[in-house]
C-alpha cells in the first residue's frame, strides 16, 4: 500500500490520482518479436542460417537488378518479402535496444490512436516507405539493409501530427486523443517545428558523414530514416480513425 504524503499530516483531501504509463500490447509484442528474431539469429541459427536469412529478408536494392552473382542465391520471394522483412533484422543488441526505446516512446501514443489493426498496418507501411526511399537513393547498393528504423521514423513522423503538439499540456492518456493537426499547422507549432528540425539535421549529418564515422558497410540507413518519417507526417491522416477535420494554423 502507497501512502500519500497529504495524508499523513492530516489532509483531508481526496489523493490526487496517478495515471499509468500503459504500453500497448501491440506495441511490447512487436518490440518482442524483434528481439526474439535477433536472439534466434544470435543463439540459435548457425552461422549458414544466419546468411540464409539475411540475404532473402534484408533489402539488397542491386539484387532487384541482379547486379551481383549473390542475388542468384536469394529465393524466389526475397525480392517481395525484404522490403518489410528488413524490418525485422538488426545488426546488434544495441541496434535493437535503441530502436526499442523509440518505438516504446512513438508507438504508445500511436497505437492508442490507431488500435491494434491500424497500428501494424501504419508500420508495415512505415517499412515499405524507408525502404522504398532506401532503394530510390541507392539502386545500385549490393548490400544489406537491416533495421526497424523506417518504422519508428514513421511513428515520430505521426506522432508529430497529434502528439507533440499536446505534450506538456495533456496526460499521457489523453495525448492519444489530441485534435489532428493540419500539415500547415504542425510546421507552424514550435515544439514540432524544433523536433523536425534537428530530426533532419541530425539526419543530413548521418548522411553527409556517416561512412567516415562508421566506415563503409557501418553507415546509418539515414535513407530509410526520412522516407519513413515522410510517409507518417504526410499520410498519418489516412489512417487516423478520428476523421475530424484536421485543426488549421492560425
Amino acid at each position: 500500500m502507497s501512502l500519500d504524503p497529504a495524508s499523513m499530516h492530516g489532509d483531508s483531501r481526496p489523493p490526487r490520482p496517478v495515471a499509468p504509463i500503459n504500453v500497448p500490447a501491440v506495441v511490447l509484442a512487436l518490440i518482442a518479436i524483434f528481439g526474439a528474431t535477433h536472439w534466434l539469429r544470435t543463439s540459435v541459427l548457425s552461422q549458414d542460417e544466419d546468411v540464409w536469412t539475411l540475404l532473402n529478408f534484408a533489402l539488397i536494392p542491386g539484387c532487384y537488378r541482379d547486379l551481383d552473382p549473390v542475388c542468384q542465391l536469394r529465393e524466389a520471394w526475397a525480392g517481395w518479402v525484404s522490403p518489410v522483412g528488413h524490418a525485422f533484422l538488426h545488426g546488434d543488441w544495441t541496434h535493437f535496444a535503441t530502436n526499442a526505446v523509440w518505438l516504446l516512446a512513438f508507438g504508445t501514443p500511436v497505437a492508442r490512436r490507431l488500435g491494434g489493426l491500424r497500428f501494424l498496418g501504419f508500420s508495415a507501411v512505415g517499412a515499405l516507405a524507408g525502404a522504398g526511399f532506401f532503394y530510390l537513393l541507392n539502386p545500385t547498393l549490393v548490400q544489406p539493409m537491416i533495421g526497424a528504423s523506417g518504422v519508428v521514423s514513421a511513428l515520430m513522423g505521426g506522432a508529430a501530427r497529434f502528439a507533440l503538439g499536446a505534450m506538456g499540456r495533456l496526460t499521457s492518456g489523453e495525448v492519444a486523443h489530441a485534435p489532428l493537426m493540419s500539415i500547415g499547422a504542425s510546421l507552424s507549432d514550435r515544439t514540432i517545428l524544433f523536433f523536425i528540425l534537428i530530426f533532419f539535421g541530425t539526419n543530413l549529418l548521418l548522411g553527409s558523414g556517416g561512412a567516415a564515422i562508421f566506415g563503409e558497410g557501418g553507415g546509418i540507413a539515414w535513407e530509410a530514416h526520412v522516407g519513413g518519417f515522410l510517409f507518417g507526417f504526410l499520410c498519418f491522416a489516412f489512417f487516423d480513425p478520428r476523421r475530424q477535420k484536421p485543426i488549421e494554423a492560425i
